[in-house]
């Protein structure tokens, strides 16, 4: 499925396609925000990013690759050749070159045998790996050179010993020729103390060129600094007590420290290293000068406030820094983002710098804090939609639940967004009208809002159920006197047949279906440890009564050795009309299960842990719907980044719906009608065709035989409000007609 699903990303690219496939992913569907059309709507969203350059599709142009810590995510924007910023388009074509699905905690990209193209840095098992950059016309690929690189470890004796490179997987070390040698040199914090490690890279000086790794501790204090245990305050010209024989400086006394980023680049033009420093607990850069030479670096100056001559940094927490040409001017940038992996900046954390002065003595102008975040869907943290028609105009809208947008205070605050669709039956189109949908951030409930819709009083309209962090459900009734639906809230906590407060545990996903097809809607809940829970409706149509049936439903359960689980359930029907359920889960992968009609208190057939091998990150929601009109479910997926992708099923697809015949038409009478409505078929329908009525959900209220040429259907157990009506049989759907149903018709 890996080599299917790459062929038909490639095939996207070239603009064709004819590859056999269920999914494609479509970044073109439109998105507007406050007039403005997103460029890269679909692009997945940003929390923790590193940035770097490489030619992914070889054209001689630097493209972006953005590495995410939120679920070890890439996104790769590719380089058209113009201008500024805007030069750029998203692209899905390199989601499956190795080594991208491995890389994990911090990812660099850097040049080590000067041929001109970056090769791969990343963590691995206390040190690092490199993948050597093996391109060539036939495409973009890598080999991993070395799993953890090695040095010489010197001691202050002068021993020696052997032992991989350390660095955390919690800081970003420097990676660049320090010694203006020719080869990549490393800089990065110890594992005990407060300061600077230098390890120099003996490339040239062994071999006499720079394509080799060839490490050696030479300065265990490197720039006569170190940087205080407890805060981000720098000590300039510091004593080293442990300094390593005949180093090139000497340095400061030994402190606990751990989490900070490294970035090494020559702030003056003097020709010799300075530093951008970022500390796992504060907000800003820190800058050194560099007041000594190549060969005896000394940091003589700081600046806290960097850049001091325009808005300083402040990127709550753990900034890093990352020296790039992103505007196309052949002079390096600063993009500074959040290096941690939660309780920071989730939707304004990409913090642009233009260089204003010259690539060899770079001045920082401040441009904005959003880069390309701006371009696209994010929703802070968390990113989890569900179709909902909340005007009742017969186009599927979207209403997106979060983990929480970034608050200073530390307490994130969870809202839900409206996408409404504003294009057609074919071709949607989406406007984002509202980040805080029905005002729910004020309501108490917090963050992990999780919706569903459903008619639980039988008046016809939908009602909304809230999931939330702690397991526990929130009733809002739908009060609108018009399409546009309008949420009161009925019952703060909604209970069970006992009277107990619902509580699955944490990160109630609820989601209505009617599973034991008895007209009534029930409710399967997901949660945080990945089993379902299943909630049988046992009231009637216009008081539903929730009993537990069992917290095991189908024995789903999404949760690996690694991960704990956070279902989140989709059921759907298939071409046959047979329930079958998607869930989305922590790692990210969507697990397909069969065999659910007929089966509620048994084991569910597990067709894949990782349906089409999509995985878009970390704590994945979806939900499935015709967008494109095309009688094929679409998926749109979110992730814990905080944004969305838009995936069309426009082949045949495992979860198609039946054919439509365009040529059968069908006509309801009369229309708006009070409660009777006669339909008619242009074409002869068989016996096996049945008239089926749903709601702007999309979910069936009546399924009734055809009589004949003429059929009359009863609506009046319904609410007053629009539905689709259309005649289906095995294979066949007709193309639907709306109907009004209004009691003072």
């Amino acid at each position: 499925m890996k080599i299917i699903l790459n062929a038909v990303l490639v095939l996207i690219t070239a603009g064709t396609c004819t590859a056999q496939a269920d999914l494609q992913f479509d970044g073109s569907i439109p998105v507007s925000r406050q007039g403005a059309n997103l460029v890269m709507p679909w692009a997945g969203g940003i929390n923790y990013t590193q940035v770097g350059q490489l030619d992914l599709d070889l054209d001689g142009l630097k493209d972006l690759f953005f590495f995410d810590r939120t679920g070890n995510k890439i996104t790769t924007l590719l380089n058209t050749g113009g201008t500024g910023t805007g030069a750029y388009t998203l692209s899905r074509a390199f989601d499956t070159i190795y080594p991208f699905s491995e890389l994990h905690d911090w990812v660099l990209l850097r040049d080590y045998n000067c041929d001109g193209k970056e090769d791969i840095f990343s963590y691995s098992q206390a040190g690092f790996s490199v993948y050597r950059n093996t391109s060539t016309t036939s495409g973009l690929s890598f080999d991993r050179l070395k799993f953890r690189v090695e040095c010489d470890f010197v001691f202050t004796d002068g021993s020696s010993q052997r032992t991989n490179l350390f660095i955390s997987s919690e800081d970003i070390p420097g990676i660049a020729d320090i010694d203006g040698d020719g080869d990549l040199d490393i800089l990065t914090f110890s594992q005990l103390g407060s300061f600077v490690e230098y390890y120099k890279n003996l490339s040239v000086e062994n071999h006499g060129t720079c394509d080799s790794l060839d490490f050696v501790r030479r300065n265990a204090c490197w720039g006569r600094f170190a940087e205080n245990a407890s805060t981000n305050a720098i000590t300039l010209n510091s004593s080293c007590d442990f300094q390593v024989p005949n180093p090139e400086i000497t340095g400061p006394d030994d402190r606990a420290h751990s989490g900070s980023t490294v970035t090494p680049l020559d702030l003056d033009g003097d020709g010799v290293m300075d530093l951008l420093l970022g500390d796992i607990s504060f907000p800003n850069i820190v800058a050194l000068t560099n007041g000594g030479s190549v060969d005896d670096s000394f940091m003589t100056a700081q600046d806290p406030l960097f850049p001091s001559n325009s808005v300083g940094v402040q990127v709550p927490i753990f900034p890093a820094s990352f020296f790039i040409d992103v505007n196309g001017d052949a002079k390096r940038d600063l993009l500074v983002c959040p290096s941690a992996r939660s309780l920071a900046q989730n939707y304004e954390g990409v913090w642009y710098y233009a260089n204003t002065g010259t690539d060899a003595a770079p001045v920082f102008e401040f441009q904005q804090t959003d880069l390309f975040q701006n371009r696209m869907l994010d929703f802070g943290e968390g990113a989890y939609p569900v179709p909902f028609d909340h005007n009742g105009d017969g186009l599927m809208d979207l209403v997106v639940a979060n983990d929480g947008y970034y608050f200073q205070t530390g307490d994130n605050i969870g809202k839900l967004a409206l996408l409404e669709n504003v294009g057609t039956a074919e071709q949607p189109a989406f406007n984002l009208t509202t980040d805080d949908y029905m005002n729910l951030s004020t309501s108490g409930i917090g963050n992990a809002m999780y919706p569903a819709f459903g008619d639980v009083d039988g008046d016809g309209d939908l009602d909304l159920y809230i999931g939330d962090e702690n397991g526990k459900l929130h009733f809002y009734r739908n009060t609108a006197t018009g399409p546009i639906a309008q949420f009161t809230l009925a019952q703060p906590n909604v209970t069970n047949t006992d009277g107990a407060d619902i509580d699955v545990g944490r990160y109630a996903t609820p989601q209505f279906v009617d599973l034991d097809q008895d007209e009534l809607p029930d409710m399967v809940i997901g949660e945080q440890n990945g089993n379902l829970n299943y909630f049988r409706n046992t009231g009637t149509a216009s008081q539903a009564t929730w009993t537990l049936v069992t917290d095991s439903l189908g024995h789903v359960r999404t949760n690996t050795i690694y991960t704990l689980g956070h279902s989140v359930p989709f059921v759907f029907s298939n071409a046959d009309g047979e329930h079958e359920i998607l869930v989305a889960s922590e790692s990210g992968f969507l697990w397909h299960y069969t065999g659910i009609d007929g089966n509620l208190s048994g084991t569910w057939t597990l067709q894949d842990t990782s349906y089409l091998d999509l995985n878009e990150g970390y704590r994945a929601g979806l939900c499935a719907y015709d967008f494109t009109g095309d009688d094929e479910l679409d998926l749109v997926i979110g992730n814990y980044r905080g944004g969305l992708s838009f995936w069309r099923s426009d082949l045949p697809s495992t979860i198609s719906i039946p054919e439509r015949s365009e040529r059968t038409t069908v006509v309801a009478r009369p229309n708006p009608t009070a409660g009777l409505v006669e339909m008619l078929s242009s074409d002869v329908l068989l016996p096996s065709a049945s008239w089926v009525v749903r709601n702007a959900l999309g979910q069936t209220l009546l399924r009734e035989r055809v009589q004949g040429e003429r059929t009359t259907l009863d609506l009046s157990k319904l609410a007053d409000g629009l539905y689709t009506i259309q005649v289906e049989a095995p294979g066949f759907r007709s193309s639907p007609v709306r109907v009004v149903l209004d009691r003072q018709n």
